[in-house]
């Protein structure tokens, strides 16, 4: 008794480990999230530009740099007393320098300025694609819902069909209706069979784009929760209120706005080669000489050949071939640019948003009009069984029934879940997350 106890127990428990539970909306979108391939290069993207904020940030300190020159002179060459003599001779000499920019145009703070932008473009970037991710996965799951419907109409039919032709064969029997409906009705089936393997392969091709999106391999048993649809009332807000409140916080727009700041400060950057540069330098150095005559101990010669300087570089650039001329002008088209990629992100935005509202109003009164089309053609259908079974109608006034309210019913489905789906994605644009 105990052993089959424990064997049960074993049995649940593996199909606890193995079974796999349906994904809701909120677990689709953070699966995809985590697996999509292209946040992930956006998220390196983001890094790199942070190591070059780091690397514009550092350029202010000052270098510093070890040199070391090992030479061998054969023949007539200069000795240490700076004279020619014919005596092979090695001279070895070493250095110490470093240099800091005091003053150039500004440019350094500039170009940090700039790079800050950039990295601040690259985050709203990030946060674009997965927002773009989030969308593609809600609009991929809801059109497996709708397909869902579909599937179970066609089901549905099927039933409806068989149901007739059970009905149509004791019809036939009693010579009510002639042995040819039958036939018909056979025939209807099959096309009714064959409607329901085309809905379930649409089922399929929509779970396969989902899973795709989730990085998802093992598709088996596969499923996702149904969302539960509120009652479809009508838009509260206009296209405007929307769009006030969607400018404000989408990451298309605000790159697209840091981009002109950026732009910006590109002008700035080119200006700073109108003026000139300042830096400070030190070196110090010393060098060891050997020829086959007596030479002083490598520690004299170190001591006496020491030198240390220090000096400043000035830069005042008077005509470089209009090349600082013309990186400013470029910039200046640069920023002219990015002012018109901002307008055009505010119109797409726009357009977007008006779109899909227009769209959701649409599909409320599509499903307005279908709710009294499904019911007209519900009592329509109770009608023609009613005759069908009294023989006083024919099997195509039958068939059409059935099909008028198959299609309403399938349009019906459409309108709410297009409603639902645009009503979501407007809700997102107005600040609200998908969940």
């Amino acid at each position: 008794m105990k052993s089959m106890v424990f064997l049960v127990l074993c049995l649940l428990s593996g199909n606890l480990l193995y079974g796999q539970a349906p994904y809701t909306l909120g677990e689709c979108i953070q699966q995809a999230l985590h697996a999509n391939v292209d946040i992930k290069r956006q998220q390196v993207k983001l890094d790199k530009q942070a190591i070059r904020v780091e690397t514009e940030k550092y350029s202010r300190l000052p270098d510093l740099n070890l040199n070391g020159t090992q030479q061998f002179d054969f023949g007539r060459s200069l000795n240490r007393d700076n004279t020619y003599t014919d005596v092979n001779s090695q001279t070895s000499s070493f250095s110490l320098t470093t240099e800091v920019g005091l003053f150039s145009g500004f440019k350094t703070m500039h170009s940090i300025a700039r790079q800050k932008l950039e990295l601040k473009i690259n985050r709203e970037l990030l946060e674009k694609v997965r927002n773009d991710i989030t969308l593609q996965v809600t609009i991929c799951y809801y059109q497996i819902l709708l397909d869902k419907e579909i599937a179970a109409i066609a089901d549905e039919q099927i039933i409806l069909t068989r149901e007739q032709e059970e009905m149509t064969r004791v019809l036939a029997t009693h010579g009510k209706v002639a042995e040819s409906q039958v036939l018909t009705v056979k025939a209807q089936l099959a096309n009714d069979e064959l409607a329901s393997v085309k809905a379930a392969n649409t089922l399929r091709l929509s779970m396969i784009n989902l899973l795709q999106l989730l990085e998802l391999r093992d598709t088996a048993g596969f499923d996702i929760v149904p969302v539960a649809l509120d009652t479809l009332m009508p838009l509260a807000v206009s296209p405007d209120e929307i769009f006030a409140v969607s400018e404000q916080i989408m990451p298309e727009i605000k790159s697209a706005r840091t981009a002109v700041e950026s732009s910006q400060s590109a002008i700035r950057i080119a200006k700073a080669g109108y003026y000139p540069s300042l830096a400070l330098a030190a070196k110090i150095s010393s060098g060891y000489y050997h020829n086959n005559d007596n030479n002083p101990p490598l520690d004299i010669q170190f001591k006496n050949n020491m030198q240390q300087t220090v000096y400043l570089t000035l830069r005042i650039p008077l005509f470089n071939r209009m090349t600082t001329r013309n990186a400013v002008r470029t910039a200046q088209k640069e920023r002219e640019d990015s002012r018109l990629a901002a307008d055009n992100a505010l119109k797409t935005l726009y357009k977007e948003i008006q779109k899909t509202w227009y769209d959701a109003l649409s599909a409320h009164e599509c499903y307005e009009s279908t709710r009294h089309s499904v019911a007209a053609n519900n009592e329509a259908l109770r009608y023609a069984k009613e005759k069908y079974q009294a023989g006083k109608s024919t099997v195509y006034e039958y068939n059409e029934a059935k099909m008028k309210l198959a299609n309403s019913r399938s349009e019906q489905a459409q309108a709410r879940y297009e409603f639902a789906l645009r009503k979501k994605i407007l809700d997102f644009y107005a600040g609200q997350s998908i969940r």
